[in-house]
């Protein structure tokens, strides 16, 4: 039992030092924040990004980044937020997603109310709740003008035309003048109007309209319809971005395998005659790696997670594990030498591949199976040995 629990330690180790090195080069390359900008983008209808800074981004993706999820980007940074479109100079996708601190996730709630804001904005909020049963004769068609296509010259003419009636209720009046410190010069349509606006080919604009559709003027059922719908596409992502991680993984396996000569048969063969090392290996994970076993989830930022990667290393290195090379005449019987003939390195090959695939499985699999392992050679006192 000691051998294998000797085994899993080093690729639970190794394992954690891979995730860590994928978040460190994904967080230098902003990969996440452009995934979820590119399917925003998709979403919407957008054009791709201009990566070249040459022209002013504004795109309803950039709207919405920029206005209502604007305070998703800060990402706990000093200084004002700079805007999508104010890359002055020719920047990388990488670069560019660093310097205008895309998210890496944003929640369904504020999503959905994101959308609403841009395609309803308060405004048009405020004129759907006047009671319209109450409008004056002569204030109606200011009230439908302003119905038809809100703006600060329409907001205006209505909250005129309700003050100087008397048969005007004081809550259409209070209305009408906050409509018009809200209103802005850029006309604005009902909802099924603004959201006809959107391109055809998006997926939003169906969707929206179905939902606005059975729910009508009810802002709370149009969000959770909306959020839900979200959660639906993000998943499918997450689905797509897992699958793509993991091609990013086998990579950072093999390389690590390779620098530190994690041969799965050598070492299988190292702890199976060395029982001290058994010994040592059985004790770091009683009394260390197994409690940390839950703190597998990256959320560090890239110089924390490159921190933790030497950390994990160091660790596997202290429990002196035969990790690294050796030379070609050193001890036959030492797993870190350079084979000498086809058979070995046949197996050297097979132990590498071996690895490679363990590693790439992620460190809460092994910390799993490493501490029901742990469980079931504590049910019973362990032998001494003659």
């Amino acid at each position: 039992m000691d051998v294998p629990i000797g085994l899993i330690l080093v690729f639970a180790i190794g394992s954690v030092a891979v995730s860590r090195i994928n978040e460190t080069v994904f967080g230098l390359m902003g990969y996440r924040g452009r995934q979820l900008e590119a399917e925003l983008r998709r979403i919407f209808g957008d054009e791709p990004v201009d990566h070249t800074g040459t022209t002013a981004d504004t795109s309803r993706t950039a709207q919405l980044l920029d206005g209502p999820l604007r305070g998703l980007r800060s990402g706990g940074h000093a200084g004002p937020v700079p805007d999508l479109g104010a890359v002055s100079v020719v920047r990388s996708a990488w670069r560019r997603a660093r310097h205008v601190r895309l998210p890496s996730y944003i929640p369904s709630a504020a999503f959905a109310r994101g959308v609403l804001d841009m395609v309803e904005p308060p405004a048009r909020v405020l004129l759907s709740r006047m009671d319209h049963t109450t409008i004056p004769d002569t204030a109606r068609p200011a009230f439908d003008e302003a119905h038809r296509s809100l703006t600060d010259t329409t907001a205006a003419a209505l909250s005129d035309a309700l003050a100087t009636c008397p048969a005007a209720t004081e809550d259409n009046r209070r209305l009408a003048a906050s409509i018009v410190g809200l209103a802005s010069s850029e006309p604005v349509g009902s909802l099924l109007a603004e959201v006809a606006k959107l391109p055809a080919d998006s997926p939003l604009r169906p969707v929206l309209t179905g939902i606005v559709t059975r729910a009508g003027h009810d802002r709370d059922r149009i969000i959770a319809e909306l959020a839900g719908w979200y959660d639906d596409t993000m998943d499918r992502l997450s689905g797509w971005y897992k699958r793509r991680v993991q091609r990013f993984l086998l990579v950072y396996a093999l390389l690590l395998t390779l620098v530190l000569n994690l041969d799965a048969v050598a070492l299988t063969n190292a702890l199976w005659q060395n029982r001290s090392l058994r010994t040592a290996a059985v004790e770091a994970v009683s009394t260390q790696l197994v409690s940390n076993a839950a703190n597998t989830t990256p959320t560090a930022g890239a110089e924390d997670a490159a921190n933790r990667a030497v950390d994990a290393v160091r660790d596997a290195a202290a429990l002196r594990l035969p990790l690294g090379w050796s030379a070609a005449d050193s001890d036959s019987a030492d797993p870190r030498r350079v084979p000498g003939d086809a058979g070995g390195w046949v197996l050297k090959i097979l132990g590498w591949l071996f690895t490679t695939l363990a590693l790439s499985l992620g460190a809460p699999f092994w910390f799993d199976l490493l501490g029901r392992l742990v469980n079931m050679r504590s049910t019973g006192p362990k032998p001494t040995p003659a």
